[in-house]
């Protein structure tokens, strides 16, 4: 599985047995080619969002054994289960039985026709038994909660589902990109910030991925097999695309950047989906000498992320955003709150991604001023000092709390501006409800301190990824 593929969708669309060949001589369609028919156009439909799974109709036992097989052989993402009219349930209640715990929708298309005036003909009686497909649905729905199958209902007309379809199948990706992720903590959660720490085995167990335990040694070696030709190419790129503040020192930024070159090299030959750096110990900057300041452009290229300060639950949202919306993701903080203009500063020190083109503008390259004075070999060394683009995000919070994970999730404005917060890729964010407000919510509720940011309204995806894994979801 790529995870750039559209997310896979397994279709179980259900006829009945009892109608199979009825309707041989009347003026229009027998009662099979009228559901095949609207199969295939459900198929066309979704085919433009996901990438499609469907043997064909479901009636018979055989046919449940064989697509629980096929399902299972091409790993699919979620299933759309539909009954296209009434139908005997027999098939439908051993799938529920028999199909492993994978995401599911029961969907009952509605159709936008006047309804019948009478079903006096063959034909309109054909076409009555053929349109049943709420009487199947109401069938169904009892066996799901005997069986107790966590399902999400979706009903109405095709366009108006779809756009509710493409967000659990989006979500439902997310969750098999993360059933299967590889994560490379270096070298250890931070010890600063107990809050943000996980059960290596809950986290597997619940969430999905493997955490690889990586030393700081294992990080040098890295760093040291990049060459001084291929960093200083890197410096080249870095200079060409952003603004460098005239007091860098050139040996710092070669390091910086052999350093960001030697994470990417790791996440690659370790075949991690997420690199959680534990980046404000003593240890890494003894070892390394600086904090790696830049975000490899690799990362986006590999649909993967790179995390500051050990944290690795937000990594795993930024992870799940990252899958959602293939955008650049920002891991921030709040830092405080403007409560005259309804709004908070947020960012973070450290690697943060500045890769977006459209933004270049947005970066300085500058010292970073958190580590400059520490008696370190290289301290000070350059990063990309990021202002967050403009316009509206999505933050995010994942934790676990109490054997379980909670996800936080609120709307704000990144505004225009200067940089002003020196050492700090940083926004200053404008608020929908009071930020007061937000911010007694969001503590009440229980977050720490570290949000993912994306742009755009997401909130609605991360709601269904919750639905999915069964985690706690506040929308704030």
């Amino acid at each position: 599985m790529k995870k750039s593929d559209k997310p896979k969708c397994g279709l179980v669309l259900l006829e009945s047995v009892r109608f199979q060949g009825l309707g041989k001589k009347t003026a229009g369609e027998t009662y099979d080619s009228r559901v095949e028919r609207k199969a295939q156009s459900l198929v066309k439909k979704l085919s433009g969002e996901f990438d499609i799974i469907y043997p064909g109709m479901v009636s018979s036992i055989e046919s449940v054994e064989n697509i629980i097989k096929l399902f299972v052989a091409e790993d699919v993402d979620f299933i759309i289960a539909v009954f296209m009219s009434w139908s005997e349930d027999f098939a439908w209640v051993r799938f529920l039985r028999d199909i492993p715990d994978i995401p599911m929708i029961f969907y009952l298309p509605v159709s936008s026709g006047p309804g019948f005036n009478d079903s006096k003909s063959d034909d309109d009686f054909i076409e009555f038994l053929a349109a049943g497909g709420l009487v199947g649905h109401l069938e169904g729905a009892g066996s799901i909660k005997r069986i107790n199958r966590k399902v999400r209902i979706i009903v109405g007309e095709k366009e108006e589902s779809l756009t509710r379809i493409k967000c659990f199948g989006t979500a439902s990706k997310a969750r098999s990109v993360l059933k299967n992720a590889r994560f490379g903590l270096i070298a250890s959660l931070n010890e600063c910030m107990w809050s943000t720490y996980v059960d290596p085995f809950n986290f597997f167990v619940r969430v999905g991925p493997e955490l690889n335990f990586i030393s700081y040694n294992h990080l040098k070696e890295e760093v040291d097999k990049v060459t001084d030709k291929e960093a200083k190419e890197y410096v080249r790129k870095l200079t060409e695309i952003y603004k460098v503040s005239d007091e860098i020192d050139q040996v710092k930024f070669l390091e910086s950047a052999r350093a960001s070159i030697g994470i990417v090299n790791l996440a690659i030959h370790l075949k991690l989906d997420a690199v959680v750096l534990n980046d404000i110990t003593a240890e890494l900057h003894r070892t390394l000498g600086l904090r790696p300041g830049f975000y490899h452009p690799a990362f986006n290229e590999n649909l993967s992320v790179l995390l500051p300060e050990g944290d690795v639950g937000a990594s795993a949202i930024a992870l799940a955003l990252k899958i959602i919306t293939k955008k650049h993701i920002n891991f921030v903080e709040p830092f405080y709150i403007e409560g005259k203009n309804n709004c908070f500063a947020a960012g973070h020190a450290g690697p943060n991604d500045h890769t977006d083109s459209r933004f270049s503008e947005n970066v300085i390259i500058s010292s970073d001023t958190r580590n400059a004075k520490q008696p370190f070999k290289y301290a000070g060394a350059p990063f990309a000092w990021y202002r967050i683009p403009a316009g509206q995000k999505t933050f995010a919070h994942f934790s676990e709390c109490k054997g379980n994970y909670k996800i936080i999730t609120a709307l704000a404005e990144s505004l225009p501006g200067k940089h002003i917060l020196s050492g700090y890729s940083h926004s200053i964010f404008k608020t929908e409800i009071p930020v007061k407000e937000l911010f007694e919510k969001i503590i009440d509720i229980g977050a720490t301190q570290h949000f993912a940011c994306v742009d755009g309204d997401v909130r609605k995806e991360l709601e269904e990824f919750a639905f999915i894994c069964g985690f706690e979801y506040y929308g704030v």
